[in-house]
């Protein structure tokens, strides 16, 4: 339970950090978005914005899909949106609960990703050999192997997802506990 919490305050922070730094205290540089607009430059970075509601809309979305019951009102503090999304899926099937701690964990990457940190990858090994030598590769956003040895089968080094990741890193983690009990 302590690391779950742990993923969870680790991405909410990171979310309310993202919140901060982009809604609250806003840039005066130029907005990033990928939609050509006649107006002048929005004096914040409106692609975090639109970040941040599609992370948040994703969590909402998966949590009153799989929650037994009626979710309620979405929290309006950004930071508190994981312990919403833990407690209105709390009582749903194993399968859902193991969706949560992914989603969780690639949001947590991605955030981390968002605000530049591309050694959020590195504490994670390499799915296919298992080596701790992964590094974010920001033109195809993706966690690439360093290991020389580490090839597919044109001999390309080796790339992962967040979400392949993230699903490594839970599944590890459940079978861990599993074998424990």
């Amino acid at each position: 339970m302590g690391r779950e919490t742990d993923e969870r305050d680790a991405a909410a922070s990171q979310l309310h950090l993202l919140d901060q730094l982009y809604r609250t205290h806003p840039s005066t540089g130029p907005a990033v978005r990928r939609s050509p607009s006649v107006n002048t430059s929005a004096p914040l970075n409106i692609g975090i914005v639109d970040y941040i509601d599609r992370c948040v809309d994703e969590v909402v979305q998966h949590a009153r899909a799989e929650a037994p019951g009626p979710t309620g009102p979405v929290p309006t503090r950004v930071a508190d949106i994981y312990d919403w999304y833990r407690e209105h899926t709390e009582d749903a099937g194993p399968e859902v609960q193991l969706q949560r701690d992914i989603l969780i964990v690639r949001q947590r990457l991605e955030h981390g990703i968002r605000m530049g940190d591309y050694n959020v990858v590195c504490p994670h090994p390499c799915p296919r050999c298992t080596t701790w030598g992964l590094q974010w590769q920001p033109y195809t956003q993706r966690a690439m192997c360093l290991n020389v040895k580490c090839r597919d089968r044109d001999g390309m080094a080796s790339s992962w997802t967040l979400g392949r990741l993230a699903t490594q890193y839970v599944m590890k983690k459940e079978i861990l506990r599993i074998r424990a009990t």
